[in-house]
């Protein structure tokens, strides 16, 4: 099987143009996160770091990526992305033009290591929260690294990411 990348972020020179921050403050909690471009085991990237708390009915930081209009995945297979970690479970999330409600998502979570490693996330194994929608893909808003669910000190790198096909 040979695949093809179609790479959506490659340069961390330019992450500040594109990913966004986002905790869950906006709702009252008080966990706190951070984007910054790193340089980890000699390789450009960008970071996600900071403490989820679940106090205030909390539990979430994540950086995402906003599309600047619509964008249609339908000709992809899925989600690559080539991650660092802290030995945490962080997950993918999708939002399109079918939800309405910041807490819905189509989610697929990835545990990562302290060794850049290659994560291949099918579209068909990612899971609606909160929404009985099926995944339409082909007005994708954002896709977001997320920190989710329990309390703990998140640390997550992100060298490259993107959709790829079969």
């Amino acid at each position: 099987m040979t695949r093809q990348h179609h790479p959506l972020y490659h340069d961390p020179t330019q992450a500040n143009a594109h990913w966004r921050s986002a905790d869950d403050r906006v709702m009252g909690g008080v966990s706190v996160g951070e984007i910054k471009p790193q340089v980890i085991e000699n390789t450009a990237c960008t970071c996600l770091s900071g403490r989820v708390s679940l106090d205030n009915r909390g539990g979430f930081i994540q950086m995402k990526w906003p599309f600047e209009s619509p964008f249609d995945a339908s000709a992809y297979t899925g989600v690559f992305l080539d991650a660092w970690g802290n030995e945490e479970t962080y997950n993918v999330h999708l939002r399109t033009h079918q939800l309405w409600l910041p807490w819905q998502s189509f989610r697929h979570s990835f545990k990562t290591n302290p060794a850049w490693q290659r994560f291949y996330l099918p579209f068909d194994e990612f899971t609606p929260h909160k929404t009985q929608a099926k995944l339409n893909l082909s007005r994708l808003k954002t896709l977001a690294i997320v920190a989710i669910g329990r309390a703990f000190t998140a640390k997550v790198c992100i060298k490259q990411l993107g959709f790829y096909t079969d």
